[in-house]
């Protein structure tokens, strides 16, 4: 997402006189907005769907570096948890949730 600074920086004081033009450009543009306030900034305001796409690509990052790390450990030699262990660690979590006071 690149920022143009002459278009995508603006005060807070217009984005809240001209909202609902911001609002529509926002929709329409995909891009991010970056409120100043005093000369500095201070928000970014952006689109729902430049949210979602932003989020998505955050989470499919962090598996990315999940998954590397996971296959990098794997190469090492670490097989991870074995079968019983893991699902003896399950059954006793659970165990201790339908005894916990709700």
């Amino acid at each position: 997402m690149r920022i143009d600074l002459k278009e995508d920086v603006i005060s807070l004081t217009d984005f809240a006189r001209n909202t609902k033009e911001h609002a529509k450009a926002l929709a329409h543009g995909g891009r991010a907005r970056i409120l100043t306030q005093n000369g500095k900034a201070a928000v970014v305001v952006l689109s729902l769907e430049a949210f979602e796409k932003m989020s998505h690509d955050a989470e499919e990052y962090q598996m990315d570096l999940r998954l590397r790390a996971a296959l990098e450990n794997y190469a090492k030699g670490d097989r991870g948890t074995p079968l019983n262990e893991a699902l003896d660690r399950l059954r006793k979590r659970a165990e201790n949730r339908r005894t916990e006071p709700r």
